[in-house]
């Protein structure tokens, strides 16, 4: 299962993989453990969000910057 929001991708933080799948029946809560299908590291889902949101705040922060560096008008 791909974790994301919008074209932003959770990676596991072992192998920097995709793909995960749950280890418990039921819908996924912050606490839900989720093992990386490619190397079997066991992560919770709360922090596959927190990776999510990070890298928004990074691509954010690029474009500002981006931003600022454009002459004004």
């Amino acid at each position: 299962m791909l974790i994301s929001i919008g074209d932003i991708a959770a990676e596991c933080p072992q192998c920097g993989g995709t793909d995960f799948e749950t280890l418990s029946d039921g819908p996924l809560r912050l606490a839900t453990e989720l093992r990386c299908t490619g190397c079997g590291e066991h992560v919770k889902y709360l922090l596959l969000l927190d990776h999510i949101g990070e890298e928004a705040m990074r691509r954010a922060n690029r474009a500002l910057g981006e931003l600022k560096k454009q002459p004004k008008k």
